[in-house]
C-alpha cells in the first residue's frame, strides 16, 4: 500500500552528448550573432553622430559658412 504513495521512479537517462554539443553550438552561434548585430548597431549610432554640421563646416572646404553652391558650368 505504501507504493501507492510514494512510487519509485527511474532515474531519468543521461542526455544524449550528441544532442548536448548540438545545443552548445547553436548557443555560442546565436551569442556571436548578437555579438555582430550590437557592433553594427554602434556603428551606425557612430556614423550618425559624426558628419552632419561638422562636415558642412570643413575646414577643407572654400567658404564653408556660406554652404553649397552648385554650378553647371566653370568654377
Amino acid at each position: 500500500m505504501s507504493a501507492l504513495f510514494s512510487p519509485k521512479t527511474p532515474a531519468p537517462p543521461p542526455p544524449d552528448p550528441e544532442i548536448v554539443a548540438a545545443q552548445k553550438r547553436q548557443e555560442e552561434r546565436l551569442e556571436a550573432e548578437e555579438q555582430q548585430k550590437m557592433r553594427a548597431i554602434a556603428a551606425r549610432r557612430r556614423a550618425r553622430g559624426t558628419g552632419g554640421a561638422r562636415m558642412l563646416l570643413s575646414k577643407k572646404r572654400e567658404n564653408a559658412q556660406t554652404g553649397i553652391q552648385s554650378t553647371l558650368g566653370g568654377s
